[in-house]
């Protein structure tokens, strides 16, 4: 479990998602939430009293915001402060592997490719620690439950399965555990894996997954664990297992330093198809500095 939960507000549906999402956890063993509305003075220069008279609204709307939470979430001690600067870099540097930072984003309505670089993938790409996506809650959406983890056999898999495994258990909620595989790319166009090749990498695969369930098992015993082993594409595999999730935990490699860094591909794919909260999970070397 993380010690520090960090949501990023601004006033919009998708950060109050975020907000209601962070409360909501932390109710669950009365912790804390630090709120951060960052005003980004970036959009104000040359035009100081633009600037106060948006910062000083936006400490009305925050200290709204912090109300609502305590009313509805009393055990959660909120924190909150209204900053101005760059919103990316200062909640960059709230990121750390002990702290849960939390952004919420619109509901997908454009193409794919309008979303690839959006904050929150931005964010999760250059954190040094893990971070969460929520999207914005639509009406009458029915109750989510469970945790569910991709796994791939590679140390940040692993990483985001420990971590997953500790959001069941703080939940009390099952963790669902999915390997999904695909057999590796032919050099001819036209060769085709035959069936034999393909029960041997089935039965690795299944493996691979068992070994996962049994460790977690082990560690956890009164955790609820089911897994999934799919022969497909992950991220469809994913998308799919996680619709109505309490949140989807995958692991990042996070491609290059923070400033142009990358996510891998599984993990940019999930946040294109977002369609639960998501949690990105780092390398352990992220964690080091």
């Amino acid at each position: 479990m993380t010690e520090r939960t960090v949501v990023c507000w601004n006033g919009s549906p998708a950060a109050d998602a975020a907000l209601s999402w962070g409360s909501a956890r932390e109710a669950l063993h009365g912790g804390t939430v630090t709120v951060i509305d960052v005003v980004d003075a970036g959009t104000y220069l040359g035009d100081d009293d633009a600037f106060d008279r948006a910062f000083e609204a936006q400490e009305v709307e925050l200290e709204g915001a912090i109300r609502r939470v305590r009313t509805t979430w009393p055990n959660v001690d909120v924190r909150s402060a209204v900053v101005k600067g760059d919103p990316v870099e200062l909640l960059f540097a709230e990121t750390g592997p002990n702290v849960l930072v939390i952004v919420g984003t619109k509901r997908r309505t454009a193409p794919r490719a309008r979303y690839g670089w959006s904050f929150g993938a931005r964010l999760a790409a250059g954190a040094s620690g893990p971070v969460a996506i929520v999207p914005q809650s639509v009406p009458d959406e029915p109750p989510r439950t469970g945790i569910v983890v991709g796994v791939d056999g590679t140390p940040v898999g692993d990483r985001a399965l420990d971590f997953a495994a500790r959001e069941a258990s703080l939940r009390g909620e099952q963790l669902t555990i999915v390997h999904a595989w695909q057999e590796p790319l032919a050099w001819y166009p036209t060769a085709k894996p035959d069936d034999d090749f393909l029960e041997a990498m089935r039965r690795a695969r299944r493996e691979l997954l068992d070994d996962r369930v049994q460790s977690i098992s082990a560690h956890y015993a009164s955790l609820t664990v089911e897994s999934m082993l799919v022969h497909g594409e992950p991220v469809i595999a994913l998308r799919d297992a996680a619709r109505s999730a309490s949140a989807l935990v995958v692991g990042s490699r996070r491609l290059g330093d923070w400033k142009r860094a990358w996510l891998g591909s599984v993990s940019h794919g999930m946040i294109l198809e977002l369609v639960s909260p998501t949690i990105v999970v780092g390398p352990e070397e992220d964690h080091d500095d």
